[in-house]
């Protein structure tokens, strides 16, 4: 791997803007003296592939979350469903009943049930899905420090002042 002496004008790639930002203000090793840290260093071709291939996953692992998340919509979505029917039947009780129309208002009440209960199961199985994408994410983040330093940086970006 080269190495450059640190100056203000180092050659980072459009792509790496973040690093550059990250490498700016990093110091060099506490002598202050010799080569430049590891972080300065120029990647090599093989560096370069391995990193894009990380981001390549974290960006698999986002797209994936967001699908989990999505599935967590369409359950809240079915789970709402019954709670508006069963809340349009309690109000419009007075004008007929129960007895009478129980024939009409069980599977009306077993439908609403079948969906509460696929409503819960999807939110679940979402929620489970999105803390283990989580979980491979932070993992992944800890494998590499330049990928760790961009999301840090992105992290820092998006909360307010």
């Amino acid at each position: 791997m080269k190495k450059f002496p640190l100056n203000n004008d180092l050659p980072f790639s459009s792509t790496n803007r973040f690093l550059s930002e990250a490498a700016l203000n990093q110091s060099p090793n506490p002598e202050g003296q010799g080569e430049p840290s590891d972080f300065f260093a120029v990647p090599t071709e093989a560096m370069v592939r391995h990193e894009s291939m990380l981001i390549n996953e974290v960006c698999l692992i986002l797209a994936e979350k967001r699908t989990a998340l999505s599935i967590m919509r369409t359950g809240l979505a079915i789970l709402v469903l019954p709670l508006s029917v069963a809340s349009v039947l309690i109000a419009i009780s007075r004008y007929y009943d129960p007895g009478k129309v129980i024939y009409l208002l069980a599977p009306v009440l077993l439908i609403c049930l079948v969906l509460s209960i696929f409503g819960f199961y999807l939110i679940y199985r979402a929620w489970v899905r999105t803390k283990a994408l989580e979980e491979i994410n932070s993992t992944l983040k800890m494998m590499n420090p330049h990928l760790k330093a961009l999301c840090s940086m992105i992290e820092r970006q998006r909360r307010p002042l």
